[in-house]
């Protein structure tokens, strides 16, 4: 039977350590970093400013501190994902059990091609050798500065692939935007298929023009340029104009571009006031829609 170990130091953690005890898993539970050693997988529960010493099993974080520069830090000593606090123990168990399972696979020597089922919000973790298709859904590139703050590097979606970042000080994580159903392969068996070369050019263009939206000198001109590229993926046309058929949040905005929410929300009402900018309702959720300009004829 798979052995979990769950490193904690405090009464606290005793509620959230109960909901795992349902797991079909070993359970080695301690704040000794020996109960690591014969697992073959750590939970460790981040409930100080203190960095934890590296478990000797793979291990994930739960940052049950709400401070964001402790997600950073605890990347930097290895983690292999961080959960960030309040996230529900439901998200925690289903990626701890994705997580076994893979792990799994990796001591057989068996690398599957695998399709998998991500919730909205649910990490997603590869292999260094990993690429991922997307077959449905929405995946958000992510990483995260040494002061906890999070930028948004781009979305994925249907059609498009995610090439695993390997393990260095960059700090990219990948998160499902919204329910997404991938496929994830090795490297040498994604590379021999027809539209491999097609699939990564588009992926290199996409970051290459989201990396020259954000270059972009003026506030105004990013957010602009960011919607232009999400129209370019997710556009829809409209009587409005082109709809932007997924949802985006003013902090997402923020982290893409490079600014304070406070910003994003000024900027957007200066856009709406220009008529370059609406919001379209669609099933409950405010989407993006860029207006058609009209083209202005000279009369010379």
């Amino acid at each position: 039977m798979p052995t979990l170990a769950i490193l904690e130091n405090s009464a606290a953690a005793k509620a959230v350590i109960e909901s795992f005890l349902d797991l079909e898993y070993s359970l080695l539970i301690g704040a000794d970093m020996s109960v690591t050693r014969n697992a073959d997988l750590t939970l460790v529960l981040v409930e100080a400013n203190e960095l934890p010493v590296l478990p000797h099993s793979p291990w994930l974080a739960w940052d049950q501190t709400g401070d964001p520069q402790v997600i950073s830090k605890v990347y930097q000593v290895g983690a292999r994902a961080v959960f960030p606090k309040g996230t529900s123990v439901q998200v925690v168990m289903e990626t701890i059990q994705r997580v076994m399972g893979e792990l799994a696979e990796n001591k057989k020597g068996v690398k599957p091609h695998a399709q998998r089922t991500y919730r909205r919000g649910e990490l997603i973790l590869l292999e260094a050798d990993a690429v991922l298709h997307v077959e449905d859904g929405i995946l958000a590139t992510t990483m995260i500065h040494q002061d906890g703050v999070e930028v948004l590097l781009g979305l994925s979606g249907k059609g498009q692939i995610v090439v695993a970042h390997p393990d260095d000080n960059c700090h990219i994580q990948i998160i499902a935007h919204t329910e997404a159903k991938v496929i994830i392969e090795p490297w040498d068996v994604a590379a021999d298929q027809a539209d491999f070369l097609t699939k990564l050019r588009a992926r290199l263009q996409q970051m290459e023009g989201w990396a020259a939206m954000q270059a972009r000198p003026s506030l105004q001109q990013r957010v602009l340029g960011l919607l232009g590229l999400l129209s370019e993926q997710f556009g829809t046309h409209s009587q409005h104009g082109t709809l932007i058929d997924v949802r985006i949040t003013h902090g997402q905005l923020a982290a893409a571009v490079g600014a304070t929410r406070t910003s994003i929300t000024r900027v957007l009402s200066e856009l709406r006031a220009q008529g370059r900018v609406s919001t379209v309702n669609k099933d409950g959720e405010d989407l993006f829609c860029l207006v058609e300009q009209p083209e202005h004829h000279s009369h010379y």
